[in-house]
């Protein structure tokens, strides 16, 4: 199966990143590995027969139960003959097989053995090159230009380039260099670099040594508590997706410059157990102030963005050290396994809370040390799961969930969490309202039901609350936190979805008139369409609406998008209108590079437009390039503006990917 750069992204994908750019934009992560897997499966699809757990886990399309289900059914009955088979799995559904399609197969059970001495000449290399930049709108003032000083003093162009080299999952390794919008080339015996440069070398083998890692990599262990760096999907209409899994080390080759280790990583198995330890030492941005005036004492905070543009940023690169080391043992049973995870981190100069209200229970101080017990196991038809840490700050977090095949057409899963407020996990990612086990309790139930093999009806409730004050929230608060989904496939490539939304939490608002901000509950109603209908095998049209009221403002956005493939040619072309309320933004994903994760804010009254194509030039070469335009005006807000008029601005923004492969084996 032939394998497109321009391949959409998941729509639970795109979904859960709206979501998060929405609630807590700040814990947005740049990481394409996801992405770049699905990928590599399309070219090289993922044999049912001999997939382990961890490989159809990485897929981020089956729940936990439809894994065990299909290992039993191999082990029982052997191989799949077809891929249609999995319609005979319990839990398997067509919807579920259909999102499976471009990705598996149901060949032969042969494993080919391949010398470790092939490794290094045996696999395929790619060589790919990006290119964005901005013309006109609201940041043109940022850059240099003769008339003034830049507020950044590098031009805006965005490069990226990345190498690698796959010997299956066997072998690999990266280079990926990257220059952000507004950053400056760094200049190293005269030889300009990019602001960003990364690397990893990792060989997987059968045996004691199952994986060794060099360079960059991320740990993801038990349910994100203290540590998760890859993806971890939150709330959406795929409600039951709330489980965290994935391989506890993998290589990390993404463009993202904070959630990630560097230095040396490996996994021993030892018969039903895996213990998988890790060394990092990184270089953080930070800045680095003294505790006192007449004192050589410092303190520092760290900065995550990764982001080099102006003078201020540039002294913050790279001023904290820190180091890392950690482990995590697993053990394995047919039912499930239970594993212990600890991870120590220590900092070159303290960090420092800072002095807001909200702030009081953040970390402060040179050394952390995290530990944490996590367990899944399977009883019956329920599948249960959780995890507890503690800090050496003395607070403890924990969470627990389960998901249950209730018959053939219904499934239901919950989760229940609860973070004391000093509760720090630096690099946690679990599943919530705002992504981070500290200062949070909840319950989350969700249901899921096929009323017809063409039809599924889907919700969930969350309720939610935060002990301590938050960013804009002077008290502690509650909330609530809801969702109906009815998805209709009238035929396999068809789809029709209809969401409603309700949310109710506390923010901190200034009233009219007020000297101080008042706490206050706001209540937010959003209703969403999305259909897709294939008008013929070389055109498909999708469209999107989305409401929202959030009082006493509303935003609205419309969009449809034609796609279309002819040969070796593919490409798309969207349209899109919105009107967005003061202070109110709608979230687009999807809009950027093949699987970057980037979302895209609308915000005021305007419209927006993109045309993207991609060609595959023999078996080697491919290219990919967009354009996209968007022209808005700001909301009126006082009676001066009124006066003078509405600030039309409009931006347009270009975007190039070149990408070569050669080699034998994916």
């Amino acid at each position: 199966m032939q394998g497109y750069a321009c391949q959409e992204e998941p729509q639970n994908v795109e979904e859960w990143q709206e979501q998060q750019a929405g609630s807590a934009p700040e814990e947005m992560r740049e990481n394409d590995e996801q992405w770049t897997l699905l990928q590599r499966y399309l070219r090289r699809p993922l044999n049912l027969n001999t997939a382990t757990a961890e490989e159809l886990q990485e897929l981020g399309i089956l729940l936990p139960e439809q894994v065990s289900q299909l290992l039993e059914h191999r082990k029982t009955l052997g191989p799949l003959i077809a891929i249609y088979e999995l319609q005979a799995i319990k839990g398997f559904d067509m919807p579920t097989i259909r999102r499976l399609l471009p990705y598996v197969s149901a060949g032969n059970a042969f494993i080919e053995q391949i010398p470790f001495r092939n490794y290094w000449t045996e696999g395929k290399h790619s060589l790919q090159l990006r290119y964005a930049r901005t013309w006109d709108g609201p940041g043109r003032s940022l850059f240099p230009t003769a008339e003034k000083p830049p507020a950044y003093i590098g031009g805006p162009d965005k490069l990226t380039l990345r190498y690698r080299y796959s010997m299956g999952r066997h072998m690999g390794w990266g280079l990926v260099l990257e220059k952000d919008a507004g950053e400056s080339w760094l200049r190293k015996s005269a030889v300009p670099l990019p602001d960003h440069v990364g690397f990893h070398w990792v060989v997987r083998r059968p045996g004691l040594l199952k994986t060794l890692v060099l360079g960059d990599y991320t740990i993801n262990f038990g349910q994100g508590l203290i540590q998760w760096h890859g993806m971890a999907p939150g709330k959406g209409s795929s409600v039951l997706y709330f489980k965290r899994e994935g391989e506890t080390l993998r290589p990390y080759a993404g463009a993202g410059e904070f959630y990630f280790y560097r230095g040396v990583a490996s996994t021993l198995v030892l018969r039903k157990s895996e213990i998988t330890s890790w060394l990092s030492a990184r270089a953080l941005d930070g800045r680095v102030k003294p505790s006192e005036a007449d004192t050589t004492e410092t303190f520092g905070s760290i900065l995550s963005a990764g982001y080099h543009r102006s003078i201020s940023e540039l002294e913050a690169r790279g001023e904290i050290r820190q180091f890392t080391v950690g482990a995590s043992w697993k053990r394995r049973w047919r039912a499930g396994h239970v594993a212990f995870n600890a991870q120590g981190q220590h900092f070159s100069v303290p960090l420092q809370r800072g002095d807001d209200g909200y702030r009081l229970f953040r970390f402060q101080g040179d050394r952390l040390l995290e530990a944490s017990v996590d367990h899944a196991f399977n009883w019956r038809n329920v599948h249960f799961f959780g995890e507890a840490a503690r800090g050496s700050t003395g607070h403890w977090a924990m969470t627990q969930g389960w998901l249950a095949a209730l018959s053939s057409a219904a499934d239901a899963g919950m989760v229940w969490r609860t973070g004391a407020p000093g509760f720090v996990g630096m690099y946690g990612a679990p599943f919530g309202t705002t992504g981070l086990a500290g200062n949070e309790q909840g319950c989350y139930g969700a249901l899921q039901w096929r009323v017809h093999p063409a039809l599924v009806a889907a919700g969930y409730v969350d309720v939610f609350g935060f002990p301590w004050l938050r960013y804009r929230v002077s008290a502690p608060s509650k909330g609530t936190d809801a969702l109906i989904s009815l998805q209709w496939n009238p035929s396999r490539h068809a789809m029709v979805q209809a969401t409603y939304r309700y949310t109710e939490k506390m923010q901190d608002v200034q009233l009219e008139g007020a000297m101080e901000k008042v706490l206050m509950q706001q209540r937010g109603h959003q209703v969403q369409m999305r259909c897709e209908f294939p008008l013929s095998p070389v055109l498909t049209w999708r469209a999107r609406a989305q409401c929202q009221l959030l009082a006493p403002s509303g935003t609205w956005i419309a969009m449809q998008q034609w796609n279309w493939r002819s040969g070796k040619w593919k490409g798309s072309c969207s349209h899109a209108w919105y009107d967005g309320g003061a202070g109110l933004g709608m979230y687009l994903s999807g809009l950027g590079f093949p699987g970057d994760g980037t979302v895209a804010r609308f915000s005021g009254i305007g419209w927006y437009l993109r045309c993207q194509a991609q060609r595959n030039f023999g078996d080697r070469w491919s290219a990919w390039c967009s354009w996209q335009f968007s022209r808005s005006r700001a909301p009126v807000q006082t009676l001066s503006e009124w006066r003078k008029g509405a600030l039309i601005e409009g931006r347009s923004t270009v975007q190039l990917q070149v990408q070569y492969e050669w080699g034998r084996h994916e």
